[in-house]
C-alpha cells in the first residue's frame, strides 16, 4: 500500500511540475509578446513594414514626480544620444485610456521613442481635459532649464506633439484647443477617441470642440464591436434589444470629427479591420510612428503613407473608410 502511495504522489509530483513549466513558460511567451508586440503585428505596407519595428536610438527612462496626486509622476523615454548631443529633440506626450497608467503603454512609449522622441507619459487615470498634458509641458519647460538635468537644452519646446487613447482622444483635443499651453502643440494623433454620444452622456469634463483644434490631425479606430459599435448616428440611442450600440469610436465619430476638423489643416482618418478597442494602440503603431516622423520631424518618406498621388494608406488591405484631405507640399 505504501508502494501505491508512494508511486501515484511522484506521479502528482512530475505532474505538477510538468504544468509549473508550462505555466512558467506561457508566462514568459506572453511577456515576450506584450514586450516585442510588433513583431507580431504583420504589416503590409512598405512604409508600414519600415516603421514598425524599433527604432535605431537606444532608449532611456527618467521619472519625475509631479505636485499633482492625480498625476503622480511623468515617465520619460528619451533617445540616450540625448546625453551626449548638442541637438535638440522632438516631443510626444501621450495621454492614457480610462484607468490606464503609464506601465500600460511601456513598450509602446519605448517604441516611439526609438524613432528619436522624447516621450511623455504619465500616471492620469483620467486624462480627458488635457491637464495633465499641459502640466507635462510645464515639467519639460522647467528640465530644459534645469542645467543638471540629462533632458537640459534638449527639449524642443517648438517641436511637440501629442497622442492619446480612448479618453487620450478628449485628453488630446482639449490640449490643443482650451489649455493654456494649446498653441505649444504642432500636431494631434488620437486612437479609438470616445465619441461625442459618449461625451455629451458622462459631461464633467468629457466633452471637447475639436474644430477649434488648428494643426494636423490623425484620427484612427477599429472596425471590432467594442470600437465600432452598431449605431449610424449620433442620434441612435444604445439599445440592447434592438441591436443597437454606440461603440467607443465608430465610423459615425470619426467622419462628424474629421467634417468639425478646420478644412485648412492636413487631417485624416481611418479603421484597421478586425481590430478592437483593446489593443487599438498598437495596431496603428507604425503608421502613428510615420505620422509624427513627418509632422515633427520632416520625414519625407514617413510622408509618403498619407501624402502624394496615391498614400500608402489609401491601398493598404489592412483598413478601410480612408480619408485623407491633406495639401500636397
Amino acid at each position: 500500500m505504501k508502494k501505491v502511495l508512494r508511486k501515484v504522489l511522484k506521479v502528482i509530483l512530475i505532474v505538477l511540475a510538468v504544468v509549473a513549466v508550462i505555466v512558467i513558460a506561457l508566462g514568459l511567451a506572453s511577456k515576450q509578446r506584450s514586450e516585442k508586440y510588433y513583431k507580431y503585428s504583420n504589416p503590409v505596407g512598405e512604409i508600414e513594414k519600415q516603421y514598425t519595428p524599433m527604432g535605431s536610438y537606444k532608449v532611456a527612462k527618467l521619472e519625475i514626480t509631479s505636485g499633482d496626486q492625480q498625476i503622480g509622476r511623468f515617465v520619460i523615454y528619451y533617445p540616450e544620444a540625448v546625453e551626449d548631443s548638442e541637438e535638440k529633440y522632438p516631443v510626444v506626450l501621450w495621454a492614457n485610456g480610462t484607468g490606464s497608467k503609464s506601465k500600460t503603454y511601456t513598450p509602446f512609449l519605448k517604441h516611439l521613442s526609438s524613432w528619436g522622441f522624447i516621450v511623455v507619459s504619465n500616471d492620469d487615470e483620467n486624462t480627458r481635459t488635457g491637464a495633465s498634458l499641459n502640466a507635462g509641458i510645464d515639467m519639460l519647460m522647467a528640465e530644459n532649464e534645469k542645467s543638471d538635468s540629462k533632458l537640459y537644452q534638449r527639449i524642443d519646446l517648438d517641436r511637440i506633439g501629442i497622442g492619446g487613447h480612448s479618453q487620450g482622444g478628449p485628453a488630446v483635443f482639449n490640449m490643443a484647443s482650451v489649455q493654456p499651453h494649446a498653441d505649444m502643440i504642432k500636431t494631434v494623433y488620437a486612437v479609438s477617441a470616445t465619441s461625442s454620444y459618449h461625451t455629451r452622456t458622462f459631461k464633467d469634463g468629457w466633452e471637447y470642440d475639436i474644430s477649434k483644434v488648428h494643426v494636423p490631425t490623425l484620427l484612427t479606430a477599429g472596425t471590432g464591436s467594442f470600437d465600432a459599435g452598431t449605431a449610424e448616428s449620433s442620434d441612435q440611442e444604445s439599445d440592447e434589444k434592438a441591436g443597437i450600440m454606440q461603440g467607443i469610436c465608430p465610423l459615425w465619430s470619426l467622419q462628424e470629427n474629421f467634417n468639425l476638423l478646420p478644412d485648412d489643416i492636413d487631417k485624416a482618418y481611418f479603421r484597421k479591420k478586425n481590430v478592437d478597442h483593446g489593443d487599438s494602440y498598437l495596431q496603428f503603431d507604425a503608421y502613428m510612428t510615420a505620422w509624427f516622423r513627418w509632422q515633427l520631424q520632416g520625414d519625407e518618406d514617413a510622408a509618403k503613407a498619407f501624402t502624394g498621388d496615391s498614400p500608402e494608406i489609401m491601398t493598404n488591405d489592412l483598413y478601410q473608410d480612408q480619408e485623407v484631405n491633406i495639401e500636397m507640399k
